[in-house]
């Protein structure tokens, strides 16, 4: 009886002569002659942010404990294009709009795969892993046209660095040996087949460009975003990005807990709330009403959102001051969510609980974690508001013993409590 071909020798040879198409690309030829746009090459990013952010998504929901040892087996490469991405914030570079329906249309096909066929995802980690070993190559092309802006660095196309090779193997023998059924190794070709023909329409739209199909779009500030509307004034954008840096900088709690995802959806989240000002009062007071619960629920307390909304008035006032008056919805939006607020308890009260909590904490770990302590109050306000899981959400991380001491656990705890007995004290 003939044994069967290792999966790995199929995939190679079923995928070669699309894969020679795809280096023969007019994106791909450019890139190597030093010829590709910044906005071709940033648009790839984005694009490859949400493939590999829907795909990493999908296998994390998978039942089968086999697929998700063998994606978890490697770092994550969405972390890379993160990093990439990052550099390129300043330049509130467009997207084309081809590129942005290709990419949803990739997007869609995965989460179907999930649904339908968890095995088919396989052959999807099998093209996206392949890059690791394609990008070396172009990686000099990558430096000698972008490095200037990106201090030398392109974590995408470095891969896994030394380790490359490594993983490749590791990788090679965990398909190998996967156990597949019947007719599931043909599967997974056509899939492979299937989604290099997907990229090649991807590719095809990011370079050469159509400068009139340039889009704004909430993936120029977080490619995981999805479709939501951003403001098309490149001096909105600006602020909105800011302002959303100067929040999580008051709150870093932010960072240190949500890293470079909740950075993303820090920028974007605020680009949302700008196209706000043109509602009518009700109509923005109820979506910030609803993105102030869903925060609150998944530990971010809402006085992060009322902080946001003020410094996202600042931001747009000063850069574009002819429109203060469409601004002031939102400083009117930060001041109903700060009254709600102050109901539960009021500001002097509020302001000592905080205090309190940074002298039981050296100041909040030298400052590392300041304004923790207003997080927490504001947390039992949020739930007096009704807030499904404010404070749940918020203190199981602030109260994770391996993270923290118990020092530092007993004076959220405390801080949680003198909050309570407040917002009971003020009912009575």
């Amino acid at each position: 009886m003939t044994t069967p071909a290792p999966l790995m020798m199929i995939l190679k040879e079923a995928i070669s002569a699309q894969h020679a198409r795809m280096e023969a690309l007019p994106f791909i030829t450019a890139l190597n002659a030093g010829e590709l746009p910044i906005e071709s090459y940033v648009g790839q990013l984005r694009a490859m942010a949400v493939i590999q952010g829907t795909l990493e998504h999908e296998l994390s929901l998978t039942d089968s404990g086999e697929i998700r040892t063998l994606f978890l087996g490697r770092p994550s490469r969405l972390v890379h294009l993160r990093q990439d991405l990052s550099l390129f914030d300043p330049l509130l570079i467009g997207d084309s709009e081809a590129a942005l329906e290709q990419t949803r249309k990739i997007a869609e096909r995965i989460r179907r795969y999930r649904v339908e066929q968890p095995t088919d995802l396989l052959g999807i980690l099998y093209v996206l892993e392949g890059t690791t070993l394609g990008n070396a190559v172009h990686l000099p092309d990558v430096l000698k046209i972008f490095g200037a802006q990106t201090g030398g660095t392109a974590h995408y196309y470095t891969g896994y660095g030394d380790r490359t090779s490594e993983f490749w193997k590791a990788f090679s023998r965990a398909m190998n040996d996967f156990p597949l059924a019947a007719g599931d190794a043909q599967r997974l070709t056509q899939v492979a087949l299937d989604f290099f023909d997907q990229l090649e329409l991807l590719f095809t739209a990011l370079y050469p460009l159509d400068p009139a199909k340039i889009v704004t779009s909430a993936g120029m500030l977080n490619p995981e975003a999805g479709d939501h509307a951003v403001p098309a004034d490149a001096r909105e954008l600006a602020a909105a990005v800011s302002a959303a840096k100067r929040c999580r900088q008051e709150f870093p709690y932010f960072d240190e807990r949500y890293q470079d995802r909740g950075r993303s959806f820090a920028k974007s989240d605020a680009a949302w709330l700008v196209t706000l000002a043109g509602l009518s009062s009700v109509q923005r007071l109820s979506q910030v009403d609803w993105l102030g619960r869903v925060l609150g629920n998944r530990g971010m307390p809402r006085i992060t959102l009322e902080r946001q909304l003020e410094l996202l008035y600042a931001e747009l006032v000063a850069a574009v001051p002819t429109r203060k008056a469409e601004y002031e919805g939102l400083f009117e939006a930060a001041q109903r969510l700060k009254t709600e607020r102050l109901q539960a308890i009021p500001e002097a009260i509020f302001t000592v609980l905080a205090q309190e909590f940074a002298v039981r904490t050296d100041d909040e770990l030298s400052g590392r974690f300041r304004n923790t302590g207003r997080l927490i109050v504001a947390a039992v306000c949020d739930d007096v508001a009704g807030v499904t899981g404010a404070v749940s959400s918020l203190l199981s991380w602030l109260t994770d013993a391996e993270r923290f001491t118990p020092q530092w656990i007993t004076a959220v705890e405390n801080t949680l409590q003198q909050a309570r007995k407040k917002v009971q004290a003020a009912k009575k």
